[in-house]
Parts: C-alpha cells; structure tokens; sequence
C-alpha cells in the first residue's frame, strides 16, 4: 500500500491513510540471525501525542549546517535526531518547523550518501504539497522511513538503521521528559517508562554491529549510562516479577524522573553537538 501512491493519485490515497495506520510503521534490525524489531520515530511520537504530549516551543534540536557532522556515527546519530523532530512537528501540525526538518533530515541523508531515497515515489515534493494535512505527512513520513530502511537492508548497512534510531529514542525521550517537566501529566509519566524497555534492544543491535564501525562502542557506552541509571530507580528496583509481566502501567516518581531526564539531556547534548 505504502508505494501505492505515484503521479496523479497522490493526494487520493493519501488522503485516505489516518496517523494510527502510518504510525504503526517499525524497522526491523536482523543481526547474525537475530531480528530487533524497533518502533519508528513517528510510531513514539503517536505514542506520546495520545499520552497528553502538548507541543513545546524552543525544545527540538537547533537546526545546524549538516557539514558540522563529520563522522558517520554523528551524521546518523542527528539524522535520528532530526528524524524526531519531524515527527513531532507534524504531529503537533507545526508545518514551517515540520518543512525545516524536513529540508535538513534530507541533507543529513546526503551527507551519509543515501540522499537519493528522497526521490523515491516524489517523497520531497509530496510532503511540500501536503503541508498542512496531518495524515498526509505522517503517511509520507512512514513511506520515507520504508524506503530508507529497505536502502539500508540492501547495501548491508544495518547498523546505520541502529544509529539512527538510537538518535531518534533520545531525542524522544527528551521530549518527551521536557514537557512533562511542565504539567507532570502521569499517563505522559508512564509512557516514559514504557519507552525504556527499547533501549536494551537498541543497546544489542548496536553491539552486534560494532564491527562495521568501531565508534558504536562509545555510543553503546553513553546509552548504558541511561539504563544503569532507570534500572537503579527505586521505583523500577520495587517491580516485583509479577508486576513485571502483568499489564499495569508503571509510574516514577517526579524526582526519578528529574535523575532520568538530566541524564538523557547530558547524552543528548553530547549527540547534537558531534
């Protein structure tokens, strides 16, 4: 269905397409017979947009000249990063902020010489036309990240997929944390410790792959500083094992919180800058 749409029927089919059926959209890492099913940036966005994620002004990653990336690792760790970001402006229906990264997630792809899956199925061009049409641009956004991660599979750059997402989890963590920072809203608390329970898998992906690039080892390390941090957590420490496999949502507490997000926003800073 996602490569459906081409030429006139464009707009038709994606106009058609709700952000529940885009957002369901994953990447599948398969390393040495082992498949990491991760969700996409859209897919956390939804997730935490239905949790009482409100927008937030000046909390997305500062747009920057993509040359001031200049390693691999930091070209896809900020793709990723930017990756988010799109997804939060779309969802939040920010449409010059959603254009800017937009423009700026299609220059990191060039950087990482991958820049032509952009012009698969007009995604440029569509996503300008649909500006403004929420469901349209997370249809388009889905579609990007097929293309993508099929380019990826292809050329056996598994670990690029790895990277990026890796990008993608903090910058929506950070987000996330921020705002509730602000309303301290419990059902946007709980998703925040959902969410935690795929970084143990970004962390194995990436370590199965460290030898198509050794500086994924420093990556692997910054991400294990945020998990040995949430798995001290008083309030994850107290999860009895039935709790653990029953459906109950878990909560932290505002200060667990606190700890988490400045350890987040110390990673995530460190990213952002290369």
């Amino acid at each position: 269905m996602l490569l459906a749409s081409c030429g006139n029927e464009t707009q038709k089919d994606e106009s058609v397409t709700d952000i529940d059926t885009a957002a369901t959209e994953t990447s599948s890492v398969e390393v040495e017979d082992v498949s990491y099913s991760l969700p996409s940036p859209l897919q956390i966005a939804s997730i935490f947009k239905k949790s009482g994620l409100k927008y937030k002004d000046g909390i997305t990653s500062p747009l920057k000249d993509p040359s001031k990336y200049t390693t691999n690792l930091s070209k896809a760790l900020n793709l990723g990063v930017y990756s988010a970001d799109l997804s939060y402006t779309v969802l939040n229906k920010q449409n010059q902020e959603a254009m800017n990264y937009m423009k700026l997630c299609r220059q990191m792809a060039d950087n990482l010489g991958m820049g032509s899956v952009f012009e698969q199925g007009n995604l440029s061009k569509r996503f300008e036309k649909n500006i403004g049409n929420e469901d349209s641009l997370a249809y388009i956004i889905a579609e990007l990240q097929m293309v993508t991660d099929m380019y990826l599979d292809e050329n056996d750059q598994q670990q690029v997929t790895s990277i990026v997402f890796a990008g993608a989890w903090i910058e929506s963590m950070y987000v996330g944390s921020k705002v509730y920072e602000k309303g301290k809203d419990k059902s946007l608390n709980s998703k925040l410790a959902e969410q935690m329970t795929i970084l143990g898998s970004i962390v194995n992906a990436l370590k199965a792959q460290e030898k198509k690039d050794p500086a994924i080892s420093g990556l692997v390390a910054d991400l294990n500083t945020i998990k040995s941090i949430y798995d001290e957590l008083p309030s994850v420490k107290n999860v009895s094992e039935e709790d653990a496999n029953s459906e109950k949502e878990m909560t932290l507490t505002d200060d667990e919180v606190t700890t988490l997000t400045k350890k987040i926003e110390e990673v995530r800073t460190k990213f952002i800058n290369g």
